[in-house]
């Protein structure tokens, strides 16, 4: 399809449905709204969405790693405590997960990747985790699933200070503090945070220290909200990470490496509200990322860098037809620089099409498309398709089915480094059909998905004819797998019981080798057991990971549990919080990454301060 053909197809339909709006079209609510949660709630049929609860980002602030790793069905693979982190979804690998950060897909465009240790964990209002194929929704990348981070700006009367203070082992340290004020008019919400750590652990079972361990960093955030009249909104994001940590040594030798990074993103929105059922959002973004390596952490004249600059406009379109008919239409465009030290100076232009749809079909059955068609100066991108279909069978049954094809663009890093670039690169494709199963009760739910990836033109660095080590597009895998989760929560007088758990199976190989890929466990499990009493809460968390093969060795299957409890003074006038977390409380042996080991038993204290 060209682009001439895209318009043709994409904006009849979008005006179409402004033309054809129904009386009984679902009104926006303009003092809590998100376009970026909506899109998630509004055109994710047949998928399956995990929300991260405030509870639990404030129990594990310490990184956004450990807040996914114990609640969610990603694999993360650590390079130790603090380090680079990098997922693993439904066997995919670190490239194949997106991050959304208001909407805005954020992965680098240097490695295709986002270090979960260079993300402030305390920085948003909402986490949530899709399961499955996006990337019509989300763009490259979004194979194995997506992660979204998101900020909400809510115009009405309210006024807010918040501490949060945490002090652990290693000489562990973090501080924030996030200010909120807002009205019927305006809102604006400033948070500054920084963490460090010696981080100079002791490896069980060996006389060896966790040497050049040690890390700081800090984040500043804005955000800033303006409602002009009952048509008319505008929105500023702003978010800035600084890292400065050395890159610890492994079992085998020591080291002296070092690591800056710094990472900005921007975003202005302008919300126009056509109608109470239609509205138009202008989108502009700058984002910005910048590294420094350092070979001696001691001599920082010499090191090597790499950053990258994206600029990002959008014209968003969404009307609620009636209360059974969504549409949606994105076009965009983005232009991306890059300059590193092992490449020369290069650009990246993209226009992208994008149309959504839900359908209330039934009282019984719904389902959802999107198509999006991506055009691009260095390559052809696919045309990509989502079909979703949900069909409640009775009160406490529904079942859901979703197909999608998805895909990943090379990165700057697979195309231009030297040496070893190959420009001829083509994007990696990647089939997907999910089936899921939602049981839920009064107390109890269960979600049961089972699914099947076939991915080709997968990106790979392999030694070519002259020993340099060049990507190509050799690979094709297929992962089968299945996830559950369950929730089952019950109060009685003054004692309430929270029980979550999420179990994968995930059998993901490569169709010429016919091995297990790397850095895969077949089997992964979690749960949250959760006690609170009036003032007081308890709770307990357990992880388990399989076997994991690495290259041509093993990472041996663990389990860890963390143990914690919090007390909240009520008596007081704000209502401050004190918790006291042990990690790894059965001071087990265990990695992420071969020869990295993870710390042994260790605490951390929290107090929550709110005025």
């Amino acid at each position: 399809m060209n682009l001439k053909g895209l318009f043709i197809f994409v904006l009849p339909i979008i005006f179409a449905g402004s033309l054809y709006s129904q009386k009984d079209a679902v009104v926006i609510n303009l003092n809590a709204f998100s376009i970026s949660i909506a899109k998630v709630n509004d055109f994710s049929k047949g998928y399956h969405t995990i929300l991260i609860s405030d509870s639990l980002v404030a129990r594990n602030i310490r990184s956004l790693t450990d807040i996914l790793k114990f609640n969610s069905f990603i694999y993360f693979k650590e390079n130790g405590l603090g380090m680079v982190s990098s997922p693993s979804f439904r066997g995919t690998s670190a490239s194949h997960t997106a991050v959304i950060w208001n909407g805005i897909n954020i992965n680098s465009q240097l490695n295709g990747q986002i270090d979960f240790n260079a993300i402030s964990a305390n920085s948003y209002d909402n986490i949530s985790v899709r399961s499955g194929g996006g990337s019509v929704l989300f763009g490259s990348g979004a194979i194995g699933g997506t992660i979204h981070l998101d900020n909400l700006i809510q115009f009405s009367e309210q006024e807010s200070h918040k501490i949060v203070a945490n002090y652990g082992s290693f000489n562990t340290q973090h501080i924030s503090y996030d200010y909120m004020k807002a009205t019927d008019k305006s809102f604006i919400n400033i948070g500054l945070g920084t963490n460090s750590s010696d981080n100079d652990f002791n490896y069980l079972d060996s006389n060896l220290t966790n040497g050049n361990g040690n890390y700081f960093n800090y984040n500043f955030d804005a955000n800033y909200g303006y409602k002009f009249n009952k048509k008319h909104q505008f929105k500023f994001y702003s978010s800035t990470f600084f890292a400065d940590r050395n890159l610890s040594r492994t079992l085998n030798a020591p080291s002296n490496d070092g690591y800056e990074d710094l990472n900005s993103k921007n975003l202005i929105e302008w919300n126009f509200f056509l109608s109470p059922k239609e509205h138009i959002t202008s989108r502009v973004s700058y984002i910005f990322e910048k590294f420094k390596f350092f070979d001696n952490n001691q001599n920082k004249d010499i090191f090597s860098e790499g950053n990258t600059e994206r600029k990002i406009a959008q014209i968003d379109y969404n009307n609620s037809v009636s209360r059974k008919l969504k549409i949606n239409g994105i076009l965009g465009f983005e232009a991306v620089s890059a300059y590193g030290s092992s490449f020369d100076s290069n650009t990246r232009n993209i226009f992208s099409g994008v149309f959504s749809l839900n359908h209330q079909l039934t009282k019984k059955l719904s389902y959802g498309i999107q198509f999006r068609k991506d055009f691009q100066n260095d390559f052809e991108s696919p045309f990509l398709y989502s079909l979703g279909i949900e069909q409640k069978l009775n009160k406490n049954y529904t079942l859901s089915f979703n197909t999608s094809k998805n895909f990943r663009i090379p990165t700057f890093n697979d195309l231009y480094w030297q040496p070893g670039g190959n420009i001829n690169l083509q994007p990696e494709d990647s089939y997907q059909f999910e089936i899921g199963n939602a049981i839920s009760f009064k107390n109890i739910s269960f979600q049961v998905n089972g699914f099947y990836i076939k991915s080709s033109e997968l990106i790979q660095w392999i030694p070519n004819e002259y020993d340099v080590w060049s990507p190509t597009n050799t690979d094709e895998t297929r992962n089968i797998g299945l996830e559950f989760s369950a929730n089952y929560k019950t109060a009685f007088k003054n004692n309430i019981l929270e029980i979550n758990a999420n179990y994968s199976y995930t059998d993901a190989k490569d169709l010429e080798t016919d091995q297990q890929l790397i850095s895969v466990p077949k089997n992964r499990f979690n749960a949250l057991f959760n006690y609170q009493h009036k003032s007081w809460s308890a709770f307990y968390q357990i992880l388990f990971n399989d076997d994991v093969r690495f290259l041509v060795d093993t990472i041996s299957a663990f389990q860890v549990s963390n143990v914690g409890i919090n007390y909240e003074l009520s008596r007081l006038k704000n209502k401050p919080n004190i918790g006291f977390v042990i990690h790894n409380i059965y001071n087990k042996k265990y990695q992420n990454t071969l020869n990295r080991p993870m710390p042994g038993i260790n605490f951390q204290i929290t107090t929550t301060i709110n005025f």
